[in-house]
């Protein structure tokens, strides 16, 4: 798995990031580099051991299984029906998780998909689930020749 901003091989968790609108895998030093809204996290660390395979060479693994942490689709009810059920304002829910009001409001009316680690506080303060874990297989055939252009190839990252 590569980065699709600057092309380095991602070891150990990939983030799915919003770039101007477009969901992006990223590497962890461009979400640090670039200050990216993080939406989802992608754990590739399932080792062939294991799952009790024999690794095959890395040129020509036919499949590679990942864990993708994804926000629940309910999330914008589940928030808002535990926030009223422990009888607490936007407001008090804001200051809990240190959000704004804005930022709550927007959430519990589905225009806003909390990020991972805003969604963990949430998970915490209202005791209920929004994080759920996915398992993915991905079919992978590359040349270890081939070059990809990603799009930190094309575009200027400003003040970064």
């Amino acid at each position: 798995m590569n980065c699709e901003l600057c092309g380095r091989p991602i070891y150990g968790k990939g983030y799915i990031v919003i770039v101007d609108r477009a969901e992006v895998l990223a590497c962890s030093k461009c979400v640090k580099k670039h200050k990216l809204n993080v939406i989802r996290i992608i754990d590739k660390n399932i080792s062939m051991k294991k799952r009790g395979l024999k690794p095959t060479p890395k040129r020509y693994t036919p499949k590679k299984t990942r864990i993708v942490e994804e926000i629940v689709e309910d999330y914008a009810e589940l928030i808002r029906e535990a926030r009223e059920a422990m009888g607490l304002t936007k407001d008090v829910l804001a200051a809990m998780v240190g959000e704004k009001v804005s930022v709550i409001r927007r959430i519990e009316d589905g225009s806003l998909q909390p990020s991972i680690p805003l969604a963990r506080k949430l998970e915490k303060v209202l005791k209920i689930k929004l994080i759920e874990e996915v398992i993915e297989d991905e079919e992978i055939y590359r040349s270890p020749r081939e070059y990809e252009i990603t799009l930190g190839d094309i575009v200027e990252f400003k003040g970064g």
